[in-house]
């Protein structure tokens, strides 16, 4: 009797991994054009759509009226059977592109690794009303999320050619500027850190940016103008935070977001 359950035990269990392997296999025959049009009264749809559910290619995605141009990914079917959804993705937009590893768990979880971004700050402004000008590269080596929230974040944040743009009067010129992350364990006792430098321009600046759960963020910034800076950038300093008697600014600023 032992015998036979062991025997249909060993069975089934076999049906069921012939069963996923079958499933597996169809899905990555699927052609790609099955996961958009299984996708109606959506936000989101594809046009130029290419290739199988696992490597393919759309010419255009459009999500909540955001579009995408000439995006590709690469999904690892495998990590499917580990809950977790893994892809590269590649995309870009007006002003901007993004290649990276993604990955999502049925835990909620979320992980981006190897990943660049590139994007322009005018083009941004319009879409996020900020008046900046200049180029943002983001470089993540592992960035992990978990209730909303970074649990590991490595990586670094470049801004170039950074300008303040004001209605009705000629760009304040900024200079590039860094902000470096190492927070390989982020926790209630571990804030998510930012080491910010300045890479030349007419300031000299040194400081740091902290996050906390839920949201808050403190700015400190040491800021010393260049003798080159303009004349209407070093009235905006002192109007924001008057120099001490070593000429030096200290800006602070914290909130949430």
């Amino acid at each position: 009797m032992l015998k036979k359950i062991a025997q249909l035990s060993q069975r089934t269990r076999l049906i069921i991994s012939g069963a996923v392997a079958l499933l597996i296999f169809i899905m990555i025959l699927a052609p790609a054009t099955l996961v958009f049009s299984a996708l109606p009264g959506t936000s989101i749809s594809a046009s130029g759509v290419s290739g199988s559910l696992w490597n393919g290619s759309a010419r255009k995605v459009s999500i909540n009226g955001f579009s995408l141009n000439a995006t590709r990914w690469t999904i690892k079917p495998l990590a499917l059977l580990a809950g977790a959804l893994e892809l590269r993705l590649t995309t870009g937009w007006p002003g901007g592109e993004f290649e990276g590893d993604l990955s999502a768990r049925i835990t909620g979880s979320l992980q981006v690794k190897n990943a660049s971004l590139f994007a322009s700050l005018s083009e941004l402004s319009a879409a996020l009303g900020l008046p900046a000008s200049g180029r943002l590269s983001l470089n993540i080596e592992s960035l992990a999320i978990d209730n909303n929230w970074p649990t590991q974040a490595i990586g670094s944040l470049n801004l170039r050619g950074l300008a303040a743009v004001q209605p009705g009067s000629s760009p304040i010129v900024l200079g590039d500027y860094a902000v470096a992350f190492a927070n390989t364990v982020v926790n209630d006792e571990n804030p998510m850190i930012g080491n910010i430098t300045d890479n030349g321009g007419p300031l000299e600046l040194n400081g740091q940016i902290t996050l906390t759960a839920p949201n808050q963020y403190l700015l400190e910034t040491t800021i010393r103008p260049q003798a080159n800076a303009a004349k209407n950038l070093k009235q905006a300093l002192e109007f924001i935070a008057p120099a001490d008697n070593r000429g030096e600014h200290n800006f602070n600023l914290d909130g949430s977001f």
